[in-house]
């Protein structure tokens, strides 16, 4: 009998192989996963949103038993602290919990009503009523940064699932063993509410051929990404080239650029400084909302604010990267960023894990070098000097997408400030001000996407109660019997959804 291939986890801290062997799937396994979703995807879709909120609390209930071997797994395979991970499993359970309520809430439906009008002038107007259905099988890819919040039973899964759409993820191949735990979970809170396991697949293995198998597949209906623009792109590409062409909802890099306004400057720049480092290093700078590049312009605070982030990148610990891959590619084009003329490097002096650095130039060698808008996976951020605050300005409106941009302003920076905003609100998909923009929030309004290269989808976020729209289209009907109509839309309204009445 032919031995079917597999693959093992690498520790990054170690470079040595983990226990335990996962196999590597291919187009036969996605086509048996995706024929077996599109199968239940009526049937899921039809659930109640009372259903698919019990399945997603039971998820999540379910995690939390497994904390211990999730978290303990996770470390070994990302490298990640202990307490990031932890933090990143409550993130993650959070998340469930939310789109269990957004589920519930109904909002997502969008019911909207045109009552009809048979009087009307010079043709009767007919009843017209519409609600957002689910799409069908969503394929998500795992994240190699996140593997529990951007993975199995990410925010991708858990607004698919709540939107009524069966799932099928492409584990990431840095952690396998994190990814079969979160799964057996799925599967149980699938199995306790009686619900067809084809709801939800998890796919592992380590071939690009894996991936493309899944976005190509017909029976597949939407994509749910976060990796590299690269990576991201290329399928993409895929997407768009099929037969039946269907949206690819890519989160892929960004520079997150910061403002920092004079007035804010003069007013603190140890703490600023402080911050920033904090910030560029977090989860070793592997964050897709690390803020990349720091604008600040020509002044005394912004020497001595120069002066700090220099002592402080000098003395940075080495961290781990999360994978020998991505370790690889940060130490090269790092190298590569430094050979060129125009910028100055300060880099941590440890001797382990891979060194932190930062970048400084000149808001003129900016402009001449469009390329350093591109982003470097990794502990590593370019701080640019301006000449003054209409320097500064002006490069604002110049930035590619991104997913955040940040303003840091006193009430005296505020004339500049309103003017940077409005050219920020062309490039980024958040706009923090005061703060950093690594923290996340999972919320109703939070957005987490922005203009190309941020993301595929601008108009639609990955983090946050609005992450279900992803998911769905709408459907209008005209004319259709109350008795046939989806319970949203019916009269009595069983459900208690909230719907707009003629624009009421």
């Amino acid at each position: 009998m032919e031995i079917s291939p597999t693959f093992a986890a690498i520790n990054p801290a170690t470079e040595s192989p983990l226990p335990g062997q996962f196999p590597e799937h291919g187009s036969q396994q996605v086509d048996l996963a995706a024929n077996a979703a599109s199968e239940v995807a009526k049937s899921f879709r039809h659930t109640t949103p009372s259903k698919r909120s019990q399945l997603l609390h039971a998820i999540a209930d379910c995690l939390e038993e497994e904390r211990e071997a999730i978290v303990a797994r996770a470390e070994l395979e990302s490298a990640l602290p202990n307490a990031r991970l932890n933090g990143e499993l409550s993130r993650t359970t959070a998340q469930l919990r939310l789109f269990a309520d957004v589920a519930i809430g109904g909002l997502w439906q969008d019911a909207i009503f045109d009552t009809a009008n048979p009087n009307r002038q010079p043709l009767p107007k007919p009843d017209i009523r519409r609600q957002n259905i689910a799409l069908g099988p969503v394929a998500v890819f795992g994240a190699s940064n996140f593997p529990l919040a951007f993975s199995t039973a990410g925010g991708d899964s858990a607004s698919a699932l709540a939107a009524g759409c069966p799932v099928v993820v492409k584990g990431h191949p840095a952690h396998p063993g994190t990814s079969e735990i979160v799964a057996k979970c799925i599967a149980k809170a699938l199995d306790s509410h009686a619900l067809p396991q084809a709801i939800f697949t998890l796919l592992q293995g380590t071939s690009h051929e894996l991936g493309q198998a899944l976005v190509t597949h017909p029976k597949i209906k939407a994509v749910g990404f976060t990796g590299s623009i690269h990576g991201g792109r290329a399928l993409f590409d895929l997407a768009q080239q099929r037969p039946e062409p269907i949206p690819f909802f890519g989160e892929l890099g960004a520079s997150n650029p910061v403002f920092v306004l004079p007035h804010k400057m003069e007013a603190n720049p140890a703490l600023l400084a402080e911050e920033y480092l904090m910030s560029m290093n977090m989860g070793c700078g592997q964050f897709c909302t690390k803020p990349a590049v720091v604008f600040v312009t020509q002044s005394k605070a912004s020497d001595e604010f120069l002066r700090l982030v220099r002592e402080g990148i000098s003395s940075q610990p080495g961290q781990t990267m999360l994978t020998a891959g991505i370790k690889r590619t940060y130490l090269e084009q790092s190298e590569i960023r430094a050979q060129q003329s125009g910028l100055t490097r300060t880099q941590s002096t440890s001797q382990q894990g891979v060194p932190a650095m930062v970048f400084e130039t000149t808001s003129k060698e900016w402009r001449n070098n469009p390329q350093w808008q591109e982003e470097i996976f990794g502990p590593q951020s370019i701080i640019v000097l301006c000449e003054d605050s209409d320097d500064m300005q002006s490069l604002g409106a110049g930035l590619a997408g991104s997913l955040t941009a940040t303003i840091h302003a006193e009430e005296a920076d505020h004339p500049i400030a309103q003017n940077l905003l409005i050219d920020l609100e062309d490039v980024a998909g958040r706009i923090v001000f005061n703060g950093w923009p690594t923290g996340v929030e999972v919320s109703y309004a939070m957005v987490h996407g922005g203009p190309y290269p941020a993301s595929t989808m601008p108009a639609s976020t990955s983090v946050g109660a609005e992450a279900i729209k992803r998911w769905l289209r709408p459907v209008a009907y005209q004319s259709v019997p109350d008795a046939l109509l989806p319970s949203s839309l019916q009269q009595a309204n069983p459900h208690k959804v909230r719907r707009s009445i003629d624009g009421q």
